[in-house]
């Protein structure tokens, strides 16, 4: 079945109906994916996510389909799910670039560099010849680099407020992070609030370095992941302090 040219609205309501037609007499038709095409460019994504997910019950190795549900998970924010159609897809097709890419740039988020740099040696046996993979693999081995400094960092900040968790007041906690917060980076200290569930604070210490430095996407990043995970905490979604 090629893909169709949706150029106007009026178009994709035609569309709309006639893919709706033949799931109507066939549920396990491939159409299901053009459906959810046209839904999407109507922007009716709830319907366009309902009808992927019926049609992958029939079509359950549909690279295209779980690509597709990858990318509007992604676009909606909703990472977990998306890293799961992703990693689905690279499964069926070790050599799709494209999932193989995003499940990278989400691995890369959370700081996952061990399990990118290994999806990239995979798809670079795929694709010998790509320029972009050899660049990525090389930026990824340098953050992994990194990343085992920061783990150092990290684990010598954890251990030295382990005790003033322990035994101390909240006043005396917050005078001991202040000393700590002098010593170590900054986005450490982030961190720590973060894996302990404190994304209030973690925020307020990232927006304080966006302050001094507006121009460093890593923090960023890391805000707007902050943010989402106070937001996900404040809807009774993750569990915090």
């Amino acid at each position: 079945m090629a893909e169709e040219n949706y150029s106007t609205e009026e178009d994709l309501v035609k569309f709309e109906e006639k893919y709706a037609r033949i799931l109507t007499q066939d549920p396990s038709s491939v159409a299901f994916i053009f459906l959810a095409q046209v839904l999407y460019k109507q922007g009716k994504i709830d319907k366009a996510i309902n009808v992927l997910i019926n049609g992958l019950k029939y079509n359950k190795k549909s690279v295209t389909g779980r690509f597709l549900l990858g990318k509007i998970y992604y676009d909606r924010w909703l990472i977990e799910q998306a890293k799961r159609e992703f990693r689905t897809v690279v499964e069926l097709a070790p050599d799709n670039l494209a999932a193989c890419k995003m499940l990278v740039q989400i691995l890369k988020s959370e700081e996952a560099y061990g399990k990118a740099l290994e999806l990239l040696r995979t798809a670079s046996a795929y694709h010998t010849h790509d320029a972009s993979i050899m660049s990525e693999l090389r930026e990824i081995e340098d953050s992994l680099s990194l990343a085992k400094i920061k783990e150092k960092e990290f684990q010598f900040a954890k251990e030295g407020i382990k005790t003033a968790l322990e035994s101390k007041s909240v006043e005396e906690l917050e005078s001991s992070v202040v000393k700590y917060e002098k010593e170590l980076l900054t986005e450490t200290i982030a961190d720590i609030y973060t894996a302990q569930g404190l994304y209030e604070k973690a925020c307020r210490v990232l927006e304080a370095m966006l302050e001094k430095d507006p121009g460093n996407d890593a923090v960023r990043k890391k805000l707007a992941q902050s943010r989402l995970y106070l937001v996900n905490k404040s809807a009774g979604f993750l569990r915090g302090e």
